[in-house]
């Protein structure tokens, strides 16, 4: 009967800090110095997955660089090194030189990285993580 039950999902902190790991090693690959400030809106930001079961950890992070900071060819050269890493390029409506998404390849999560150069609070590169499915933090009763 074993066979019968549904897996247990990891925990909503386990996903988010994973998923945390992988945005970091992106923020990682920016040079010393280039990196003003790192902000996280939305440090808990979860939504329904395994239809209505469980959650997913969706992270947003804005990393402010320095000024003179050029973000394109940085993207560029990412994206180069995350393929040779290992790293799935996905494909979407809204991928462009200026946004892209890969698949990492232990935990095949979803990241996105970026350039919003042209912010009003100064340039900066938008790094998203989706993690895999979690238990709800907040279970419904």
């Amino acid at each position: 009967l074993a066979g019968c039950g549904g897996s247990t999902l990891p925990s909503f902190d386990e996903v988010r800090d994973e998923t945390h790991v992988e945005m970091q090693k992106i923020v990682d690959r920016l040079p010393e110095g280039a990196v003003v400030r790192v902000e996280d809106p939305r440090p808990a930001s979860r939504f329904w997955c395994d239809g209505g079961v469980g959650v997913f950890y969706t992270g947003d992070w804005e990393v402010y660089v320095a000024d003179g900071f050029e973000i394109q060819p940085w993207m560029d050269e990412v994206k180069a090194d995350l393929l040779a890493d290992g790293y799935k390029e996905v494909k979407t409506p809204t991928n462009s030189e200026r946004r892209i998404g890969f698949r990492t390849p232990e935990a095949d999560l979803l990241i996105g990285v970026d350039n919003d150069e042209g912010a009003v609070e100064g340039a900066r590169i938008l790094v998203s993580g989706y993690s895999r499915c979690a238990q709800d933090p907040y279970p419904r009763k």
